[in-house]
């Protein structure tokens, strides 16, 4: 990542895009981006945005299709999606702000700061752990549990009591909602916030992202898009999770709202070594321990080799999920990918951000090829 003046980083402006050949980009290039962004709402998607940043310049902004086919809701750039694991990404940044400021340690068991949850084989865990899914609770107990949501009080007291799948540390097995109540009763301890609030004051509200929000939008807030399956695996997720007490539920692992405009702004702020807008919200060595290797193995519970950092994917050609970044990712590349749908990702060496949004739900297969096909255009969209 590059260093960057923080009384120098003006805020993204997104009106209008900046030229392609100014940063870098071929105007080809992006008109190929433009013609499959438009292809995909003949064959998969109901409403998208996407936005593509280079050397922290708006060179793609496009929406399409429908928030919600129902009421031929048009999709805007403030339409807020729900993006799944994406929200991984910003809970884990609150984590290692906690840590910036030495109110949590990397390496102190999860109990140092939640008593209740060292017990039941999970007494080692740690923080470094449960940002590295390795905890050792990936998925115990999560179809009864759903109904809790709404209820954080019930919901983190099951997941204390839930007894470990594997001794803590000794694999890699993704948390996917576990994850985020683990992080997230952490950041309730020791700050006497709900993680939602300290979210949303340590990095929604600082980075201008009016359009994002964890559990219940603000009342100004538009009506977010509605989730579609496009696969007959899909039905079930999108139907609990278009249910408005499941929209509504902290779920700071699976269930956050935003946009493309915000996601590209917080990815930046990344690539920016943790300043934007004239703001430094993060040192730099914060940011680079976020963004490094901390696993590179097999994951048993998405049952293929990847790369950790700590609460990212990391790229690379010669694994699946950074294949899904693209032709040009690296190990240094890092992003997230939600449920099937939205993805983020940003490449420090090319200085590339990439935010979709989208709200129907794919095969796994079908998802896949829409993540690699998108982030290959904007690979070959490069000068």
């Amino acid at each position: 990542m590059r260093e960057t003046n923080p009384t120098l980083a003006a805020p993204l402006d997104f009106s209008p895009a900046r030229p392609a050949a100014a940063v870098g980009m071929t105007r080809d290039g992006i008109q190929q981006l433009a013609d499959l962004f438009e292809q995909q709402f003949q064959s998969h998607l109901p409403g998208a945005q996407l936005v593509v940043l280079r050397q922290g310049q708006v060179v793609f902004d496009r929406t399409g299709g429908l928030a919600d086919l129902g009421r031929r809701e048009p999709v805007t750039p403030h339409t807020s999606f729900l993006v799944f694991s994406i929200a991984k990404s910003f809970t884990a940044m609150a984590i290692h702000k906690l840590i910036e400021q030495g109110r949590v340690d990397f390496d102190a068991p999860v109990a140092t700061y939640w008593p209740e949850f060292g017990r039941h084989g999970k007494e080692t865990a740690t923080i470094r752990h449960t940002l590295l899914h390795q905890a050792g609770i990936p998925s115990a107990g999560m179809h009864w549990q759903v109904p809790l949501w709404p209820n954080w009080g019930l919901v983190t007291r099951s997941v204390a009591r839930t007894p470990a799948e594997f001794e803590p540390g000794t694999q890699s097995a993704y948390h996917l909602v576990n994850y985020g109540f683990i992080l997230g009763e952490v950041v309730r301890r020791v700050t006497g916030q709900p993680v939602e609030r300290y979210v949303a004051e340590t990095l929604l509200q600082p980075l201008g992202l009016v359009d994002s929000y964890l559990g219940a939008p603000p009342a100004s807030s538009p009506r977010p898009a509605k989730l579609y399956a496009g696969a007959p695996e899909e039905r079930s997720t999108a139907f609990v999770f278009n249910l408005p007490f499941i929209r509504r539920a902290v779920q700071p692992a699976a269930v956050f709202h935003t946009t493309a405009r915000d996601l590209a702004v917080f990815f930046q702020l990344l690539l920016n070594c943790g300043s934007y807008g004239g703001q430094q919200l993060f040192q730099p060595e914060t940011v680079t321990a976020a963004l490094s290797l901390g696993f590179e193995g097999h994951d048993a519970s998405v049952e293929m080799d990847l790369r950790w950092a700590y609460g990212f994917h990391l790229g690379g050609q010669d694994i699946p999920y950074g294949r899904f970044m693209g032709k040009g990712s690296t190990s240094r590349t890092f992003g997230h990918f939600g449920q099937r749908s939205s993805m983020a990702w940003a490449d420090p060496d090319s200085e590339l951000v990439v935010a979709l949004t989208c709200n129907r739900l794919l095969s796994s297969a079908d998802s896949r090829a829409r993540w690699q096909s998108i982030s290959n255009a904007v690979w070959d969209a490069v000068a």
